[in-house]
């Protein structure tokens, strides 16, 4: 669970601008507030077959904070689009269950109880034997060894090296695949079941044997989750952490993303491996976009899930800015953050916010932001692209300072 004073420091100061605030004596601002669940979601959010959200949701300024209430336990979701990613992974913990105590799977268990068993004395008493048969092939094994050794860091939901070993990490990761969930999520209602199936079914065979099509309440409980993620799920299927931060590195390196900057990047944990390869795809799509060190900078200094996840979005925000609205020409530093620039002089921010708030430090980032923007040579506008919505005051007090607002830009941006 995550305390509502770490909601409270996970402000827009940190994870938009990283400006320093001013006092504003004299100014109208506003609090942090509280909605009610029932009035800001769709009916499917709100509840469904196997969750129910609070009535009572608190938004810190930025973004909404949900607690959603299942049968495998509550959980707290920072923003409503990792609301949404969360009720789908109860949704397949689920199906999961049912799954696991149908009478396919447990009779399939039974039968292959003695080779689970042999299979396991195998690795103890030939280790080394064993290990080298499960990986594939010296060239790929070399091919890791920089990334394992002198790489980024695992994050804390990768599994452990020996669980690669032993190819539980990649039965998982067909799990994952095949119940349309993110194998390294934070949600722990997920991990649970899903680590459960991946240790019973060793070998993975289970999973071959049409045993899963014949469990009920696939598709028809899921709630969709769009973005440029659903694209990559054969990816994150098939592909290891390790082989992962390496693709990475090479296409930030094909961007002529700063090799020092690149390396802080890569090396911190705090990404998914699903995050990082999901943002690194993200600019990479943008290949006529100068200067995407600045956004990868930018996205080096995520010290929490919650901001590493905002970071992701954001990126793909900017993809989809580029594609779909109008060519972002080059990213460019504001302070220690980075804003797109598009080719008739824009300056655009892409922010996935729920709902933002005229609070001080808000307050304090846009009239630093709004300083450096008048002292850039050949700005003709600047605009705020935000997912969801601004409060009244907010936008007014944006528009009086020369801000374009563009609210519920994820029905746009993150389709």
């Amino acid at each position: 669970m995550i305390k509502y004073s770490k909601i409270i420091n996970f402000s827009l100061i940190s994870v938009l601008l990283a400006f320093t605030t001013q006092s504003h004596a004299g100014m109208q601002f506003e609090q942090s507030s509280v909605f009610n669940a029932s009035r800001i979601l769709t009916p499917q959010l709100l509840s469904g077959p196997n969750h129910q959200v609070d009535e009572t949701v608190t938004n810190d300024g930025f973004l909404n904070v949900y607690t959603i209430n299942s049968r495998f336990g509550s959980i707290t979701a920072v923003s409503t689009a990792k609301l949404a990613k969360y009720i789908n992974e109860i949704n397949a913990a689920a199906r999961m269950e049912a799954y696991e105590n149908s009478d396919g799977f447990k009779k399939g268990i039974k039968d292959k109880a003695g080779d689970v068993v042999k299979g396991a004395g195998a690795l103890i008493s030939d280790p080394i034997g064993t290990t080298s048969k499960s990986l594939s092939g010296v060239g790929k094994l070399f091919s890791r060894a920089g990334e394992n050794m002198f790489g980024g860091s695992r994050s804390e939901n990768e599994g452990s090296r020996m669980a690669d070993l032993t190819g539980f990490n990649k039965i998982k990761r067909d799990y994952g695949y095949e119940f349309g969930v993110d194998v390294y999520s934070h949600n722990e209602l997920l991990q649970k079941p899903l680590n459960k199936l991946a240790k019973a079914d060793t070998g993975g065979s289970l999973l071959t044997s049409g045993l899963l099509m014949a469990v009920p309440g696939g598709a028809g409980i899921a709630v969709s989750v769009s973005g440029s993620s659903q694209l990559m799920n054969n990816v994150f299927k098939d592909t290891a952490p390790a082989d992962l931060r390496k693709m990475n590195r090479k296409k930030l390196a094909a961007m002529s993303v700063n090799k020092h900057v690149a390396d802080i990047f890569i090396a911190n944990g705090i990404y998914t491996p699903r995050e990082q390869t999901l943002l690194v795809a993200a600019l990479d799509s943008m290949k006529n976009t100068k200067n995407r060190t600045a956004f990868v900078k930018m996205a080096t200094l995520a010290e929490d899930s919650d901001v590493a996840f905002f970071r992701q979005r954001q990126a793909e925000m900017y993809a989809a800015y580029d594609k779909g609205v109008e060519p972002i020409i080059e990213f460019v530093n504001i302070g220690k953050s980075a804003a797109g620039k598009s080719r008739d002089g824009k300056i655009i921010f892409d922010v996935p916010l729920d709902h933002a708030l005229w609070t001080k430090g808000i307050a304090a980032v846009v009239r630093i932001a709004t300083q450096n923007i008048a002292l850039m040579k050949g700005v003709t506008g600047k605009e705020l692209w935000v997912e969801g919505t601004l409060s009244t005051l907010a936008k007014q007090s944006m528009q009086e300072m020369g801000w374009s607002i563009n609210e519920h830009a994820g029905k746009l941006l993150m389709q």
